[in-house]
């Protein structure tokens, strides 16, 4: 099984460790709200596990595209503290190891990702660590 799949089926069962094991050592996390990408796998984790372990809620894989270079997983989810339904978009890409080595991920709507943010900057107590080099 590829880490991509690896991927894939933990997001599916919001287990946050699960997602955290399929990445490389020197991952690369990018995100909507924050402008400098989180790098390294403890500073990618710590984003992880916040957004698993609670911020999004009931998450359901739409789709999964599997190319060459990357894949993509489409995906709706609750945030915790925005009515209705979001919708997010991931594209990984895995290294020569078989591990994640790149992460983007949007979400949408507006309001939602603007709940998403909050609510991670409440829980992680302002500014997330963006880790070591880039």
């Amino acid at each position: 099984m590829s880490a991509y799949e690896r991927l894939r089926d933990a997001i599916a069962a919001g287990d946050a460790g699960r997602v955290v094991d399929t990445l490389a050592d020197d991952v690369v996390l990018r995100v909507a709200v924050h402008n400098e990408p989180f790098t390294g796998r403890p500073a990618a984790a710590r984003i992880l596990r916040t957004v698993l372990d609670g911020v999004l809620r009931e998450i359901e894989v739409l789709e999964t595209i599997t190319g060459v270079e990357a894949s993509v997983l489409t995906f709706r989810a609750t945030v915790d503290s925005h009515p209705g339904r979001t919708d997010g978009l991931l594209v990984a890409r895995e290294d020569s190891a078989g591990r994640i080595a790149d992460l983007t991920v949007f979400v949408r709507p507006l309001p939602a990702l603007q709940a998403l943010a909050d609510e991670m900057g409440r829980r992680l107590g302002g500014a997330p660590p963006t880790g070591g080099g880039r």
